[in-house]
């Protein structure tokens, strides 16, 4: 009611226009002097203070979002130079470690910002698209929103300032997938079987000298030779090269120059038994 009757919004006074002026400001003996205890310049921030070095009042260069730690404490030493805030903001104080290290600070004086971890967790972006297949468990907050129909159907005027959301075209990939996908061995192809030829002949002997003395069984014998002769040319065939032929020994007749599935000897001394 004060306000409505007595309003002094109008009323300015000539001291506030001299110090927004900085009439009565002097300028510097010297440059380099510590001005960490004077207030900003209002004319440098609009680039028309031309008194440079020699200004008595602080320069800051950039968006300083963080008040100095050291400057609170009066020790810091780069002055102007300073990539933190010199100024006592308590919105834009450093956070303070104690409390976002153990989510409890002692300090009923502390000066630093006490930020809840909670707000510090981003929005799912797979939620917000409508599904997040970790539900309760995951990482990243869920908040229930209304998409904007506006932003939906292509357009939204507002903008930034919608109270509904506005949702993402893109989704974020997992790096343990692209990992996988990445470190996945391409298909090769099997690797020829190897066979030892010197082993396959021995075991071939035995078995001749097994069924030989048997008549009854010439039907199954020519059968394990076929079979034994396929093994055979499955053998030489996975060999990246071929021997000689005339340093190819029979294991049937024992002599040089032809394999033994062309062997005609051994089949001709069985013949001749029965």
């Amino acid at each position: 009611m004060q306000d409505l009757i007595a309003g002094v919004q109008k009323i300015r006074f000539d001291l506030e226009v001299d110090v927004l002026m900085q009439k009565g400001a002097r300028p510097l003996p010297f440059p380099g002097m510590d001005k960490s205890g004077s207030a900003v310049c209002e004319f440098f921030s609009r680039g028309l203070c031309k008194r440079g070095a020699m200004c008595p009042f602080r320069h800051l260069r950039g968006e300083k979002s963080i008040v100095c730690k050291h400057w609170l404490r009066g020790l810091c030493k780069k002055g102007d130079q300073c990539e933190f805030l010199h100024e006592y903001d308590m919105s834009r104080m450093p956070e303070c470690f104690f409390y976002s290290k153990f989510s409890e600070c002692s300090n009923k004086e502390c000066p630093f910002l006490h930020i809840d971890p909670a707000s510090k967790v981003k929005d799912c972006p797979w939620y917000d698209r409508g599904f997040c297949k970790h539900g309760p468990l995951c990482k990243h907050r869920h908040t229930r929103r209304v998409i904007c129909p506006n932003y939906s159907v292509g357009f939204c005027p507002k903008g930034a300032h919608c109270k509904f959301v506005h949702p993402k075209a893109d989704l974020p990939t997992c790096p343990s997938e692209q990992h996988k996908h990445s470190s996945q061995p391409t298909e090769l192809a099997p690797a020829p079987v190897m066979i030892d030829m010197a082993l396959l002949a021995r075991h071939q002997n035995l078995l001749l000298q097994e069924i030989t003395p048997f008549p009854h069984l010439s039907t199954t014998m020519s059968i394990v030779h076929y079979q034994l002769s396929r093994l055979q040319e499955a053998g030489t065939s996975t060999r990246g090269s071929a021997r000689p032929i005339h340093l190819v020994t029979c294991y049937k007749c024992g002599e040089k120059g032809h394999y033994a599935n062309k062997c005609g000897r051994r089949q001709l001394g069985l013949l001749a038994e029965h």
